[in-house]
């Protein structure tokens, strides 16, 4: 194994370290979370590189495009994910899942990414198309035709969606979404890592209960040796039974690796497309001139999505941990420091996305699909097929079947500095 020693990273024109006695960000402050966008576009043009020092964390921020796209997400053993993607300096590393750093986390990724095939999306289409028209159906026999959007149909389509990749009952889709935000409320204001057991004793049984179920499958057909070539004969053609197929390192799944499977797609998978949903929606509805637009151009449905993407990104930041001091812009960092890089500052860079702080219907999809709310490389978003198929099928579905869609009140955001989406959309349709 490599020694890791101290890492310098050359330092661009006034790009040095800054501080609150340069320009005043937080995070947390309820004009930033209420609105976010504005305040970390300002970060990126006035500060690209900042110390934020608040009461609850201190981390270094980055919202530099070019640096996030090519020194931190490109395979940089000195910035790692095992230490955790959120604020808090966790008392114990991850070395198994989503979050692992290179080569684990190449393998592992690897294994899953079957699941998120061309191939895949083809088969799970009718499903989503279907979800969507049973909740669309749904919306039009209401009587009061109006409602909370999110409840309604942003929350539904993918937490449907997911029990369906899962192999699990659809009714059970509310479960699902408050496992997930449970988890992901635990992973970002809980210091102590060891709070989410409680949770776990709840959702375990649950799927182990899905996973032996499989086992009976291979066990009834008399296979100890599940291959790829069982996905989808023997066992359904769901998450579940891919993990019971596949290797990593040369040795299968263990069972609390098939369940940590399954937990990384419940929290993966729900919260970040409801959220991409929701905001989509609210842009368009925001300014009647767009859905307008986008009813006699739906052709624009693709582009009006990843400009979403773009200008509202379900998860505004992640978080990476120094494994040596690091020379960064002018300043030391101590190993095990925190570094938060914004996306959405980073999906600002007016060098790479002209008028950046607009909502460009149109904007070019080789332009907006550089934006980085999915990740890049070793670390590209897993999920991002399944999402964006959800949102174009949702979206397409909208236009088409409630043309006179429209807000009816203030949008109120979710409960949570990092993610970025509206819990409550109230609308009213015809």
């Amino acid at each position: 194994m490599t020694e890791i020693t101290e890492t310098r990273i050359q330092e661009p024109e006034g790009r040095r370290l800054k501080t609150a006695a340069d320009h005043v960000f937080d995070p947390l402050d309820p004009d930033t979370v209420r609105n976010p966008g504005p305040a970390y576009s300002a970060l990126a043009r006035q500060c690209p590189f900042y110390h934020y020092k608040g009461d609850d964390y201190q981390f270094y921020i980055t919202s530099d495009y070019k640096e996030i796209r090519d020194k931190i997400l490109s395979d940089n053993p000195t910035w790692s994910f095992k230490w955790g993607d959120a604020p808090m300096d966790w008392e114990t590393f991850s070395d198994f899942g989503i979050l692992t750093d290179p080569p684990f986390h190449l393998e592992y990724i690897a294994a899953l990414r079957k699941g998120m095939t061309p191939a895949r999306m083809r088969y799970y289409l009718p499903e989503v198309e279907a979800i969507a028209e049973d909740l669309v159906s749904g919306l039009e026999k209401r009587a009061d035709k109006e409602g909370n959007f999110h409840d309604l149909f942003c929350l539904p389509l993918p937490a449907r969606t997911m029990c369906f990749m899962l192999g699990a009952d659809q009714a059970l889709y509310a479960d699902y979404k408050r496992w997930a935000d449970e988890l992901q409320s635990l992973l970002f204001n809980d210091k102590n890592p060891s709070a989410e057991q409680t949770l776990i004793a709840e959702i375990q049984p649950h799927f182990m209960g899905l996973i032996e179920a499989r086992k009976q499958m291979l066990r009834d057909a008399g296979i100890d040796e599940p291959t790829h070539d069982h996905w989808g004969t023997v066992l359904p053609f769901d998450y579940i039974s891919l993990g019971l197929v596949s290797r990593v390192e040369g040795r299968r799944f263990n069972d609390m690796e098939l369940f940590q499977i399954c937990t990384a797609l419940l929290t993966g998978g729900q919260e970040t497309t409801t959220s991409l949903l929701t905001n989509v929606v609210w842009r368009l509805l925001e300014v009647p001139e767009r859905w307008e637009r986008l009813k006699a151009e739906p052709h624009l449905v693709e582009n009006v999505i990843e400009e979403s993407l773009r200008f509202d990104p379900p998860i505004n930041s992640h978080f990476r941990t120094s494994l040596c001091p690091v020379q960064m812009h002018g300043a030391q960092l101590p190993e095990r420091s925190k570094l938060m890089f914004s996306m959405m500052g980073a999906n600002r860079d007016p060098d790479i996305f002209p008028d950046p702080d607009s909502f460009v219907m149109d904007r070019p999809l080789n332009q907006v699909k550089r934006h980085l709310s999915f990740g890049y490389g070793v670390h590209f978003c897993l999920g991002a097929p399944i999402a964006r198929l959800e949102a174009q099928v949702g979206l397409r579905k909208l236009v088409e079947r409630l043309p006179h869609l429209r807000l009816t009140g203030s949008p109120e955001r979710i409960n949570s500095w990092i993610y970025w989406g509206q819990r409550e959309l109230p609308v009213a349709w015809d």
